[in-house]
């Protein structure tokens, strides 16, 4: 009886897990430093030079500018980040904090500038002298933007 039980329950888990939509992603590789980020499949590379990976999708643009300095620390790209934010004219800034992700470690700042929601992230990787800012930007109003942003920060990682 235990038994049925326990393979009803599991069939029912499947069956929600399965009804759920899933948001279809694709890893893209920067090969040049060896860097991968999953972004949403209507991504499209639309700028891939030896510094900058400009990426744009529906309703979400993302721009990766990367830059090679071993003497950079966490402490470093938090404090620059927040310059950035500045210099960019940032407005109503209502996130910011450090973040670890495997071998990346940074800091975030989410505010807005000219009506769009603007997440900056600089970014530190702990493994080689590649350091970038990373930055997405979005509608405001779409709350799953918002979320994919993050999985964006969340989803970089070495190939």
């Amino acid at each position: 009886m235990k038994n049925l039980i326990k393979t009803i329950i599991g069939c029912c888990a499947l069956t929600v897990a399965l009804a759920l939509p899933a948001s279809a992603q694709v890893t893209y590789f920067w090969d040049d430093f060896s860097i991968q980020v999953t972004v949403p499949n209507d991504f499209k590379a639309t700028k891939d030079t030896g510094t900058e990976l400009e990426m744009k999708g529906d309703g979400m643009e993302m721009l990766m500018y990367i830059f090679a300095d071993k003497k950079i620390t966490t402490d470093d790209i938090d404090d620059a980040t927040k310059i950035l934010a500045k210099d960019m004219k940032l407005g109503e800034i209502d996130e910011q904090q450090a973040f670890k992700n495997g071998d990346f470690e940074g800091y975030y700042v989410e505010g807005f500038k000219d009506g769009k929601r603007v997440m900056l992230a600089g970014v530190v990787d702990l493994t080689s002298s590649t350091n970038f800012f990373i930055v997405l930007t979005f509608d405001d109003t779409d709350k799953e933007a918002e979320k994919e942003a993050l999985v964006i920060l969340n989803s970089l990682d070495h190939k």
